[in-house]
């Protein structure tokens, strides 16, 4: 494999501009050079297809189109890859699940096959979080939540349940609400 010529802020700057695709297709299948490997980028390679920083990656799904470039990662279907993104932005779920863009990488990382110890690791973070009544009331964080409830099973599920019944009463009301209270009655 030769050495990748795409250089990490071209990459980082594509996030932010639409062409996030067309970079990470020319990441694909290359190895970079050791330097990159070291350095605070949000790049792909062939071995585990992110080298991740926890910064960069937290920067990009926050962008109107970074976001898609870490959706994209995270559907190549690399579980080290996918792992990788979803422990650099551990200890955020729930302020990214209030975000407009960033929602949407939290929901796809709840959704992801193949990596259940990551997703009950959302999942807790989300029941621990103190932002939970927020996030059951928000317009993005609500199907983010609603995601947690229909992925979730066992004991993960059933703590996600019991975090949100003291909040039941609220959640009556809102058209955000029923639809939580229709996945809580469907699998309870």
């Amino acid at each position: 494999m030769g050495e990748c010529t795409v250089s990490p802020h071209i990459f980082f700057e594509s996030a932010h501009h639409g062409s996030s695709r067309l970079v990470v297709s020319l990441c694909m299948g290359v190895t970079p050079p050791q330097s990159m490997l070291t350095s605070m980028y949000c790049f792909c390679c062939a071995c585990s297809l992110l080298c991740c920083a926890a910064l960069w990656c937290a920067v990009c799904l926050q962008d109107a189109f970074g976001n898609y470039v870490v959706q994209y990662v995270l559907e190549l279907g690399q579980t080290d890859s996918s792992r990788a993104i979803i422990m650099s932005i551990k200890g955020h779920f729930a302020e990214l699940s209030m975000q407009k863009f960033s929602s949407n990488v939290v929901e796809k990382c709840l959704k992801l096959g193949g990596l259940d110890p990551e997703r009950e690791i959302i999942i807790q973070e989300l029941v621990a979080s103190p932002l939970l009544p927020r996030l059951l009331q928000d317009s993005y964080g609500n199907y983010v939540v609603q995601s947690a409830l229909t992925i979730s099973s066992g004991g993960v599920h059933q703590d996600l349940v019991d975090a949100i019944k003291p909040f039941l009463p609220s959640l009556r009301g809102t058209p955000h609400g029923k639809r939580i209270l229709q996945k809580i009655n469907g699998k309870v």
